[in-house]
């Protein structure tokens, strides 16, 4: 028994031996089969491995970043977000990899604000790049662009040693509106562009600058409603309806809807304009270009790993907002914060773990450059609105509540608040409050604010507040009407 109990100690400091030397191994020396952690995960899953996977500080010297937008693109469109049609077969294999948030929030429901939003970490009412063009009063407009006073991440990228490059769609992405800081590199000279054209130049980019220390943003319009599907595609999906599909016809009802707001609190409504089929119909032609985008991820992914770069590269991918296909009574996006339009996609591969970790908690865009500044070690700049994420990867608890606004082309004006699985939608316009229990109701079909008073009644209190703390006073938009400012 002496010998056995003498036996059983000997290989349990054996194995704390062997697992000691696996945790100091670096994240760099991958073993033969892949990954490090694929290897560390069987033998241990804890807070404190979990903290070590996710410190990416004593490799931020030598760590590249790639964030890739998928513009348009819903989460519930992808294998990550349960679709079983497999229109995303390469974003799902990635997310194999990777940390996946389930449950992200965008900041708007449209490409310029929203994005704005990651850029600088701050909801849109605080940058205030909200519409392609300001009022100055008096009728008079001028293009819209970031204060000087607000901080973008990629400069501050720029500003500690990454070399900066972004391939983009343009459009709203364009360097003009403040985007392009600190880039040495920014294309934006092609409105609505895909990832068939901004992928090849990031790859030629690569190619040249893989040996450097750089930052690459990545982004198309593939899945957007203004980047075209060939005619050839769009004439194989049955439909014996009136609609085209093409991106002409995609601008003019979205304008037709619009000009259905006729008062403060009117939708952009389509309903007896368009039926179901027309929209199934849509649809169908939106999800082709998801698998289009998604091939072209693809691509750009597997030239990617064929230059050796996932080894010391942390890929991000996101999108910016998502499309609504009459789930509403209308088409497009920017007019509402439904589902639809503000459940996005957000995973992060990090370099030295590539296995899947599922987070279910409720994240928000403006939490993106926050993360990976805390990933890497880097300072985050004073009155930000995002936090990092990293407290929920290593197993806290932390629940953050998560806003989202729209003041799409002056038509609309609306916020909403998310707390756990209830969301608060309001019309600023009309003071319409509509409560959604998403974990019952995951598409908003049923407005329980009636049922549920006092939890209306709190969240819409909280909303103000957090309008009043962030420039902003819900009574100036009430009853108001004012004219669209630019077809976007």
């Amino acid at each position: 028994m002496k010998h056995l109990r003498i036996l059983l100690i000997v290989a349990a400091l054996v194995n704390a031996l062997v697992l000691l030397f696996l945790l100091a191994r670096s994240p760099e020396e991958p073993d033969k089969d892949g990954d490090l952690g694929a290897v560390l995960q069987p033998l241990v899953d804890d807070a404190t491995m979990a903290s070590a996977r996710y410190d990416l500080r004593d490799q931020a010297a030598r760590t590249n970043i790639i964030v890739i937008s998928m513009d348009a693109l819903r989460m519930d469109r992808t294998g990550l977000g349960g679709h079983k049609g497999g229109l995303t077969p390469n974003l799902d294999r990635l997310g194999e990899e990777s940390v996946v948030f389930t449950q992200a929030m965008s900041a708007a429901s449209w490409t310029l604000p929203s994005h704005m939003s990651m850029w600088t970490s701050r909801w849109p009412s605080v940058h205030r790049v909200t519409n392609k063009l300001s009022l100055l009063g008096q009728g008079q407009m001028a293009d819209t662009t970031l204060s000087p006073g607000i901080e973008t991440f990629p400069r501050l990228l720029s500003e500690a040693g990454w070399k900066a490059a972004a391939f983009t769609g343009g459009a709203g992405v364009s360097g003009r509106f403040g985007f392009n800081r600190g880039f040495e590199t920014y294309i934006d000279d092609r409105p609505f562009a895909g990832l068939d054209y901004s992928a090849p130049l990031a790859i030629d980019w690569l190619r040249a600058h893989k040996d450097e220390h750089f930052f690459l943003f990545l982004h198309g319009y593939d899945s957007h409603g203004q980047h075209p599907l060939p005619e050839s595609i769009i004439r194989s999906i049955p439909y014996a309806g009136p609609l085209k599909g093409d991106i002409e016809e995609q601008a003019a009802l979205r304008e037709q809807g619009l000009a259905n707001i006729k008062a403060p609190g009117d939708d952009a409504s389509l309903q007896g304009a368009v039926g179901p089929a027309d929209a199934a119909f849509l649809a169908a032609v939106y999800d082709r270009k998801v698998q289009q985008a998604d091939e072209r991820l693809g691509a750009f992914l597997d030239e990617v790993r064929a230059m050796g770069l996932l080894e010391n590269t942390l890929v991000v991918v996101v999108s910016d907002h998502g499309d609504e296909f009459l789930e509403h009574g209308a088409l497009d996006h920017g007019h509402t914060l439904f589902e639809e339009q503000l459940h996005t996609v957000f995973l992060m591969r990090v370099p030295g773990y590539a296995r899947n970790q599922q987070v279910d908690a409720v994240v928000r865009s403006v939490d993106l450059f926050p993360t990976i500044f805390d990933l890497l070690g880097l300072t985050v700049p004073p009155g930000v609105n995002g936090e990092s994420l990293l407290p929920l990867l290593r197993g806290e608890e932390g629940a953050r509540l998560a806003y989202a606004e729209t003041d799409y082309r002056l038509f609309v004006h609306r916020r909403a608040i998310r707390d756990g699985k209830y969301k608060l939608v309001i019309d600023l316009q009309d003071g319409e409050r509509r409560l959604f229990d998403l974990s019952a109701d995951p598409a908003e079909q049923v407005d329980i604010s009636s049922g549920e008073p006092r939890r209306t009644y709190e969240l819409e209190q909280a909303l103000k507040r957090w309008m009043t703390d962030h420039g902003s006073n819900p009574q100036d938009y009430l009853g108001i009407r004012q004219d669209p400012i630019e077809i976007f």
